[in-house]
């Protein structure tokens, strides 16, 4: 040292510590220039000193095994980050703890004079030669995560998918401050993913999902813009290989042990400010109950008016009135139907169609549930049908349910539920009669009202249920039947029962001498009808209806060729 050396150091000097005798090289404060030998780097045990030279003029960098002193003892150079790049030195670690030497494809890496930028999957910043990415995505790593990989400050990416890393995450990782996207999955890693991961505020992506992680941190909401339902995805979903499975709140994206996977979003309720469906359902329950309730008070009181313009009601006895009205609300809401039960005053027959409203209701509930998109819930039946390929950092979505399957969907529902909407609704506008008792009229617009609103409940957990669980055009026909099964028990119930005992079902059944006489009574309404006509014509007063009739008036004929229709009867009928 301390001489006026210069020209290169030649290899031979790394012969020197062949016998391992050699304790102290110094060569400081000469012009020794040109590249460092790595073979000095072999002297071992020994203290390599080079200061104070002309390398840094002439030398883009400093061997390997010399900055790491991996057999030196000491070199004074080891700390000059323009000769050994600490970036290199974190690279090494990482190679070795991931067993480098047994990688697919590990070219450069370790090469004592290549630039650390040049090593396979390494990306440097083309102005400042740090680290911005390492992909070494399906390359044959395995082994741990090195500590020393937060030594790579400035890096951006950092995707190792696809590979066979086992151990768990270096809490080092969360000082990777300026990373935005990390793919960790399809490994091997273990254990609880480090608090430190949730400091990092800028991810774009985080994928760990199908790696043996038992916990995740609380890391905040990331923004999906650009990946989407891709953006953070875990092994949140059911079901598991765990005893519990893995809680990720923030997760956009939820797989099972299947590799099956599911986007972990608020549904369109949810963003409204309600619990989940079945908050929804009683929300639109509550709405539709209010409507049909308006609606029958505006028509009985349009009804009343009609009625105080004709003045006395019609001589037809209140029994046979009475009969004639609960016939028309049985044909209505089906005779059939244990349902029917309630429009007559049978205390047995309104428990027995309280009790089944009550258990259909209770499975639908059970397919609201079910439907719910609560992935990490064993008792969902959401069918997991995207997928998080190995290959890419996109998920996509295989379910092969489109449009026309919902278009075949509706008109397969509507064929099946209109008739009990469409009798449902003239069961409550029958209800507005003025004609009717108010025990009647409180019976009708209940039983239409609970037709109406059951068929459109089980309309709507079936576009619910299917909306969570099916897959294909076919495949929602046969989840629709399902829920169309529950609307048929009324019908199952009351068979039931009439089997049981018929005087339960007498009900529903009008005997010969009954129907004669509702026939009958039905022509003296009707001779009673054309009575009244005929004298408010005379004092010039055009009637529109008279106690359930409505004239249909038509001035280019003569009165007695006018016509009227019966709106309760059996039958519908007109008088020449």
């Amino acid at each position: 040292s301390n001489n006026f050396m210069d020209s290169s150091l030649p290899p031979e000097l790394g012969m020197l510590g062949t016998a391992r005798t050699l304790k102290l090289l110094s060569l400081s404060n000469n012009s020794f220039t040109g590249t460092i030998p790595f073979q000095i780097g072999q002297l071992q045990g020994a203290s390599v000193l080079l200061k104070d030279n002309l390398f840094l003029n002439t030398s883009t960098i400093t061997p390997l095994n010399l900055c790491l002193e991996s057999e030196v003892n000491e070199f004074d150079l080891a700390d000059d980050t323009s000769l050994c790049p600490p970036e290199r030195n974190a690279l090494s670690d990482f190679y070795d703890d991931a067993k480098g030497a047994e990688w697919t494809n590990s070219s450069l890496w370790l090469d004592e004079y290549a630039s650390y930028c040049d090593w396979k999957g390494v990306t440097c910043d083309d102005g400042t030669n740090h680290v911005i990415k390492l992909n070494l995505t399906n390359n044959g790593l395995s082994g741990k995560l090195s500590k020393t990989i937060g030594n790579l400050t400035f890096m951006k990416e950092l995707d190792l998918s696809d590979n066979n890393m086992k151990a768990s995450l270096p809490a080092e990782l969360g000082e990777l401050s300026n990373l935005i996207y990390l793919r960790l999955s399809h490994n091997a890693f273990t254990g609880a993913v480090p608090e430190s991961l949730s400091e990092i505020k800028g991810f774009q992506l985080l994928q760990l999902h199908d790696n043996r992680i038992t916990s995740m941190p609380s890391i905040p909401r990331l923004n999906d813009d650009i990946y989407g339902e891709s953006t953070f995805v875990a092994d949140c979903g059911v079901p598991t290989d765990f005893d519990e499975v893995l809680k990720c709140d923030n997760c956009t994206m939820c797989c099972n042990a299947n590799d099956d996977c599911h986007p972990q979003e608020k549904t369109r309720v949810e963003k409204w400010g309600l619990q989940g469906y079945m908050a929804f359902g009683v929300v639109l329950s509550i709405g539709f109950i209010v409507i049909c309730c308006i609606a029958a008070l505006l028509l009985y009181i349009r009804a009343k008016r009609k009625m105080s313009l004709l003045g006395d009601s019609l001589s037809t006895s209140m029994e046979m009135r009475m009969k004639e009205d609960d016939m028309y609300a049985l044909s209505k809401i089906g005779k059939d139907s244990v349902y029917s039960y309630f429009v007559t005053d049978n205390v047995f027959g309104w428990i027995a169609a309280w009790a089944t409203l009550a258990i259909q209701i209770g499975f639908l509930v059970i397919f609201i549930k079910v439907s719910e998109a609560n992935l990490q819930n064993d008792r969902t039946h959401i069918v997991f049908t995207w997928q998080c390929p190995r290959d890419s950092d996109v998920c996509e979505n295989k379910d092969k349910l489109n449009e026309f399957g919902w278009v075949i969907f509706f008109f397969f529902m509507f064929a099946k539920l209109a008739k009990d909407l469409i009798s449902g609704s003239k069961l409550i506008y029958h209800s507005t009669k003025v004609t009717h008792s108010l025990v009647s009229r409180i019976r009708y617009f209940f039983g239409g009202l609970c037709l109406c609103w059951f068929t459109l409940f089980a309309l709507y957990v079936s576009t619910v249920y299917n909306k969570a669980i099916a897959i294909s055009n076919t495949d929602i026909i046969f989840k629709a039947v399902a829920v169309l099964f529950v609307t048929e028990m009324d019908e199952w119930i009351f068979s039931t029962l009439e089997a049981i005992n018929e005087d339960w079902t007498s009900h529903v059944a009008l005997s010969e001498d009954e129907t004669k006489q509702l026939i009958a009574s039905q022509q003296e309404e009707l001779r009673q009808f054309r009575e009244i006509v005929l004298k408010k014509q005379a004092a010039n007063v055009s009637p529109r209806s008279v106690n359930g009739f409505q004239f249909e008036d038509d001035i280019n004929e003569p009165p007695l060729e006018r016509t009227c229709r019966c709106t309760y009867s059996v039958d519908d009928c007109s008088v020449p």
